[in-house]
């Protein structure tokens, strides 16, 4: 059986949602692959890239999804690092015959992540989605330039009128629940399917 790792932060290891119904879970199920769950809350793009050998080059699997990123902008890490560490993970993975694909981090639900308390970002709560769109234009546009196949886990994320769909998230505004996970998992299923005509 084809292995896939899906390497990344709580986005990946499923925060507060049980195994079986997270998008790597539901993933491995249509899909017929067995797929690693790699993800580590709270992690950064760097991290992701220090974890890349043991984690992903060590199981020999296929392929490897990257999604990084939200945290290095909580912590302030500009837009060009996190590109920096991502593609040096893809070209890590070619250079290792591990398929790379690239995610684009989730929306947040703005108002829910505000009645959390945490401690905000560097430049405030009120410009992170403006910098979380920076972020997923810039990965598509490398990305497209690398002609690495990209995961618009984003997309279904926002109603028509582009505003976040709340009820894909947990009550923290930041992680997605059974029913984000699953349309995460669709998301990853349809490329898989159109790309690698699984």
């Amino acid at each position: 059986m084809q292995k896939m790792v899906c390497l990344g932060d709580s986005l990946t290891e499923g925060a507060d949602v049980e195994k079986g119904f997270r998008w790597t879970s539901l993933a491995a199920n249509a899909l017929g692959l067995e797929v690693i769950n790699c993800g580590i809350g709270g992690d950064t793009t760097q991290g992701m890239l220090a974890r890349f050998y043991p984690e992903v080059v060590v199981r020999k699997p296929a392929f490897v999804v990257i999604l990084g990123g939200t945290n290095d902008l909580w912590w302030g890490t500009p837009v060009n690092t996190i590109l920096a560490n991502i593609f040096s993970i893809v070209c890590q993975a070619r250079y290792h015959d591990v398929t790379p694909m690239v995610g684009l981090p989730l929306p947040i639900d703005l108002l829910s992540v505000e009645q959390q308390g945490y401690a905000p970002p560097p430049d405030g709560y009120a410009q992170f989605p403006a910098r979380l769109d920076e972020l997923g234009a810039r990965l598509v546009s490398a990305a497209s330039d690398s002609e690495v196949p990209v995961i618009d886990f984003n997309r279904d994320f926002r109603l028509v009128s582009g505003a976040v769909d709340r009820g894909l998230f947990l009550d923290d505004g930041l992680h997605p629940n059974r029913a984000g996970h699953a349309k995460m998992a669709a998301a990853l299923i349809l490329r898989v399917r159109r790309v690698f005509h699984f």
